[in-house]
């Protein structure tokens, strides 16, 4: 059993600011830690951002471990998901991540 840690995110995340979230990302996976994200802070996002946790679900995955929102997307990320097709208005896996349900 991995233990976990909670990230916390929080103001501007686009591609200028990604350098240390990542960073974090990739310690973490590299010492086999489930990892909460904590984005209730989060006041804008990009694109960029999404990507950046889709590619950490997928590393997550790949390495056996978990990673998990502990709540809901904010609205900013919630617009860029909707905007760029990530989710749409029926229950799948992709969205239960983004608005932190159970699987």
């Amino acid at each position: 059993m991995s233990a976990t840690e909670t990230l916390r995110l929080s103001g501007a995340m686009n591609l200028r600011t990604l350098a240390d979230p990542h960073a974090a990302l990739v310690e973490a996976f590299a010492a086999g830690t489930d990892l909460t994200l904590d984005l209730s802070e989060v006041e804008e996002a990009d694109l960029t951002f999404v990507q950046l946790i889709v590619s950490a679900q997928r590393t997550a995955e790949a390495q056996g471990l978990k990673l998990a929102l502990a709540a809901p997307a904010p609205e900013p990320i919630l617009q860029i998901l909707e905007r760029g097709g990530f989710i749409g208005p029926a229950p799948d896996a992709r969205r239960d991540f983004w608005l932190a349900q159970e699987q």
